[in-house]
């Protein structure tokens, strides 16, 4: 793609592997934050706040966060309300730190919500698209080949193979028939 290895990675990486590593899995999952000021990103925004964004020449936002939504314990996520420009956002976001609280504290289960694939893992393997598990043909501990079919998927009445993208041992299976997946 279009990712490059500069110095700054290079020193990062090798200066703080933990930290990066988990820095590159929050930018694949959140895309870039470069243009996203400190400010915004150390103190999230409080319902009734405003604040403009500038991403380049032409390219202003006015956000307002209207609301946050209650915890849904099932799929461990908020339903956050912003106004763009004007413009009614609804989006759903995951709520890792009410979780974390929660287990902290004794109370509470853990969201039902699915463990995603770990992007920084080689071999780590999600769906493409939500679905029904139809079937798996591999277990723990089986070992596949490259392009091998791990599973099936029912989506939109069409049945999609999940194949494996390298050759290895599967190490965790998260999925089993019957399961629904996102």
């Amino acid at each position: 793609g279009d990712k490059r290895i500069g110095h700054k990675e290079v020193l990062s990486h090798a200066l703080y592997p933990a930290v990066f590593k988990d820095y590159l899995a929050f930018e694949k999952t959140y895309g870039k934050i470069d243009k996203l000021p400190t400010h915004m990103f150390l103190r999230p925004m409080t319902a009734g706040e405003e604040s403009q964004l500038h991403l380049g020449p032409g390219k202003d936002y006015y956000i307002r966060l209207d609301h946050i939504g209650e915890f849904d314990e099932d799929l461990g996520t908020r339903t956050v309300t912003l106004q763009v420009n004007g413009e009614n956002w609804f989006i759903r976001t995951p709520d890792t730190v009410t979780t974390t609280l929660d287990s902290q504290a004794g109370g509470g289960a853990a969201p039902k919500r699915r463990e995603k694939k770990d992007p920084t893992r080689k071999g780590s393997l999600g769906t493409p698209m939500p679905g029904q598990v139809v079937s798996v043909s591999v277990e723990d501990g089986d070992e596949v080949k490259e392009g091998q079919t791990l599973l099936k998927l029912s989506a939109m009445k069409m049945e999609t193979e999940i194949k494996s993208p390298i050759s290895g041992t599967v190490t965790r299976l998260l999925v089993k028939q019957g399961d629904s997946v996102e």
